[in-house]
């Protein structure tokens, strides 16, 4: 079920349950819906509603140190559903996003790359990704454009001989990933999700490893409630999840798991480059490149073709990854033009005869005269440094809980890799005779993706990261996490798939945890 807890009881002030989420976004409903269906009591605790509002929006502010980035209100939801009620990208009138894996070499750790590696490689969560591809609503796992190739458009475009090569983004909604989760956790008899339910601390027992209880703090009671359970998981995002690390259990002043001062550290954005355009060679471009645009696949599903180096080519240059999205870049039509393509939107046309660029070119009826050029949209890999972080202001918010400060920087040594990742996209096309490339030097990236990772990584050794392999905080019995958070490396993709994914592996192993005695041991049978 799902209750407001602004109408529970005035005397309730003890909740006792099995399981303990914080958050309602995709990792904590997934989590919620696996354990719920298998018979675990568990409570779910949202800091916002059902909708945007502003004064749980206030409740993100935060503080920024170094380079220039989006207000911390802003780049993440205290809402059902979490972020993804932010997402701008659609499918006909759906909201939805892009989804890609990370690739084998994203797990793997990289000698030209500090702080790589995770303690698992992609094999192992090749299962927990054909899941999450269910989970959210796509199609097989599936990522190399020779698998989404149709007779309906050109092939992709001839660029391996520079180490450059061509693999797809699918889109889902957001509705087939948060409506499936959310409705069964609201019909589950073991779940219930509490809005307007903010955790300001995690409690622990004393001189034990072990998280007692969550403090809840709910507009218009005098008193926090106290959530005690016997497993607790944070999953409410890259910045939050480290700030109730920091600030919680006053008997650690660093914070719950920071004996190694890793909490918060080696946050991570995917960085977006808009430098490099393409002017092409010949009119019929466009039509060469109509697999890059969004479109329905043959065999189902919605795609959209992108460039990307090669693993190989990653590794000889000792390069990190980049993905590159073509977006035509169209001439400013005349005022009276305007008019008319406005009262043709307005008329509900899909087929504006002036398109602005973006998810759709393909399918407008604008010509090639009115083509000035065609971006290529560089989404990066960031590297994971210890400078970029998360720390706690002097400054609080109103429930009394310091709030959030984000270090960031783009440094030198970022911005020369960047430009050779750019002269090696240029260089593809240029070789391959698409066209001039024309590229605007040291201009900088744009942070905001608002793709945030890596502020409690996952590491084997305790002294080199937050959580262990199964997403256990070090030295916490008791305590996972959930989300971005825990990524040591993020590669270049939208990291949602990976979330889903890592959340559902993360469910099978609380499931045989908490679940009661008679399931495990079925589970265990159905194995052997």
């Amino acid at each position: 079920m799902i209750l407001d807890a602004r109408d529970l009881p005035r005397n309730l002030h003890d909740i006792e349950t099995d399981l303990c989420i914080v958050g309602a976004g995709p990792a904590a409903l997934v989590i919620g819906r696996e354990l719920a269906s298998a018979g675990v009591r568990l409570t779910m605790l949202e800091s916002g509603g059902h909708a945007y509002e502003q004064t749980s929006q206030d409740l993100n502010a935060g503080g920024i140190v170094g380079a220039a980035y989006d207000d911390l209100r802003s780049v993440r939801r205290r809402q059902l559903g979490g972020t993804v009620n932010s997402w701008n990208t659609y499918i006909g009138d759906e909201i939805a996003a892009k989804y890609a894996p990370l690739d084998v070499i994203d797990f793997e750790h990289r000698d030209w790359l500090p702080h790589s590696g995770w303690p698992f490689d992609a094999a192992d969560l090749e299962p927990w990704y054909r899941k999450a591809q269910a989970i959210c609503g796509l199609g097989p796992l599936a990522y190399d454009a020779r698998d989404w190739m149709d007779d309906r458009f050109a092939p992709p475009l001839r660029l391996e001989d520079s180490g450059i090569t061509t693999k797809i983004y699918q889109f889902g909604t957001a509705a087939a990933l948060v409506d499936a989760q959310t409705t069964a956790i609201r019909d589950s008899a073991h779940a219930q999700l509490l809005l307007h339910a903010t955790v300001t601390e995690l409690k622990t027992y004393p001189l034990a490893e072990r998280i007692a209880a969550a403090l809840v703090v709910v507009r218009g009671r005098r008193d926090p409630i106290r959530v005690t359970a016997q497993v607790f998981v944070l999953a409410c995002g890259g910045i939050e999840n480290a700030r109730l690390l920091l600030l919680s259990d006053d008997t650690r002043p660093a914070g719950l798991g920071n004996e190694h001062g890793w909490v918060g550290r080696c946050f991570m954005e995917h960085p977006r480059d808009y430098a490099l355009t393409l002017l092409p060679a010949r009119d019929t471009f466009l039509t060469e490149a109509h697999f890059y645009d969004q479109h329905d696949a043959a065999h189902g599903g919605v795609v959209m073709g992108r460039l990307a180096i090669a693993a190989d080519a990653l590794r000889e240059a000792r390069a990190l990854q980049a993905s590159g999205t073509l977006l035509p870049i169209w001439r400013t039509p005349s005022p009276l033009l305007r008019i008319l393509r406005s009262r043709k939107r307005n008329q509900g046309s899909r087929d504006a005869a002036y398109p602005r660029g973006g998810a759709g070119w393909s399918r407008r009826s604008a010509g090639t005269e009115m083509l000035s050029g065609v971006r290529l949209l560089l989404n990066l890999e960031q590297a994971p440094s210890p400078h970029n972080r998360i720390t706690l202001s002097a400054d609080r918010d109103e429930l009394g809980s310091r709030k959030a400060q984000l270090h960031w920087t783009w440094t030198e040594p970022e911005q020369r890799r960047l430009e050779n990742t750019r002269r090696k996209f240029a260089d593809a096309l240029e070789s391959a005779k698409y066209g001039k490339v024309h590229v605007e030097t040291k201009r900088r990236p744009d942070p905001n993706a608002h793709h945030h990772a890596g502020t409690t990584r996952m590491h084997r050794d305790p002294q080199l990261g937050v959580v262990d392999a199964d997403a256990r905080v070090h030295g916490v019995e008791n305590l996972f996490v959930a989300g971005g958070s825990v990524f040591p490396t993020a590669g270049f993709a939208n990291p949602t798939l990976t979330i889903v994914a890592l959340a559902a592996r993360l469910a099978a192993h609380l499931k045989n945890r908490l679940a009661p005695a008679s399931d495990v041991a079925a589970n265990r049978s159905a194995l052997t």
